[in-house]
């Protein structure tokens, strides 16, 4: 079986470093390229270094279009404007990407929509199998519940993480919207002050930076007299890694097109 070529965007960040022990460990992948930022200490020396491993043979490099080809899968774990760059860079090298990057703004997102129509695209919020068994859970209690509820979203990570809500939150959101034939722009409750009652229909969220938290989040569905809570907590970074990697060896030979982790997974 020919092994799947992967390059790892921003390795030397958290997500980065997990993704390169994931592909270490994967036997149908290859490392072919470890990206960071001009100017990093790291960049010239071996990828064993970030994770405490024999040398692998593969440089960390911080010239990402030299490593880009259409036989390489990109994995992106990175910074919204730094992510749409390396986005626009594979698209002319026809490099297919798996995007884990979150925070983006709507104009972005349609960036990355218009590059879909390019090379393929597997762009989710969460690459863990939990979460996103969990986006299936959400939706058969919203339809089982959703009309008789109060539905609340409850989400923590480490204080490092700069965009909130987190993406998995938006997308545990939208599967609850979506089942109810709701915008979730037009009913969510992005944060509470003062006195105002809560809002017929809404979906609340609520958000906590903290600590090293790796991920938890909570779907709260309230209804008279009791309660129903669906939970995912991260124990490692782990997981989203090796589930990145999965979908980068499902995109090898897919055409243009936006797809999502419920695909990889068939779900």
């Amino acid at each position: 079986m020919k092994k799947t070529n992967i390059i790892i965007n921003a390795a030397t960040g958290r997500m980065g470093k997990e993704l390169l022990q994931a592909t270490a460990a994967d036997k149908e992948v290859t490392l072919v390229g470890a990206i960071a930022r001009a100017g990093h200490p790291m960049v010239g020396n071996d990828v064993a270094y970030l994770i405490g491993s024999e040398p692998l043979g593969v440089l960390i490099t911080a010239e990402l279009s030299s490593e880009l080809s259409k036989d390489a899968v990109l994995i992106d774990f990175s910074l919204p404007d730094y992510s749409i760059e390396s986005l626009e860079r594979a698209v002319k090298a026809s490099t297919p990407v798996v995007i884990g990057t979150t925070g983006y703004s709507d104009e972005q997102l349609k960036q990355i929509e218009e590059a879909a129509k390019s090379i393929p695209i597997v762009f989710a919020a969460n690459y863990s199998v939990g979460v996103n068994s969990l986006l299936g859970l959400v939706k058969q209690a919203t339809k089982l519940l959703g009309d008789n509820s109060d539905i609340e979203i409850f989400e923590a990570h480490h204080k490092h993480k700069k965009d909130a809500p987190s993406g998995t939150a938006l997308a545990l959101g939208e599967a609850v919207a979506e089942v109810k034939g709701e915008n979730l722009k037009d009913v969510a409750e992005w944060a509470r002050h003062g006195d105002l009652p809560r809002q017929e229909g809404a979906i609340g969220f609520s958000v906590m930076r903290a600590g090293d938290i790796v991920g938890t989040h909570d779907v709260v569905f309230a209804l008279n007299g009791e309660m129903v809570t669906l939970r995912h907590e991260a124990q490692s970074r782990q997981c989203f890694a090796s589930g990145a990697v999965v979908a980068a060896k499902w995109l090898i030979g897919k055409s243009a097109g936006l797809y999502n982790m419920q695909d990889v997974l068939g779900l």
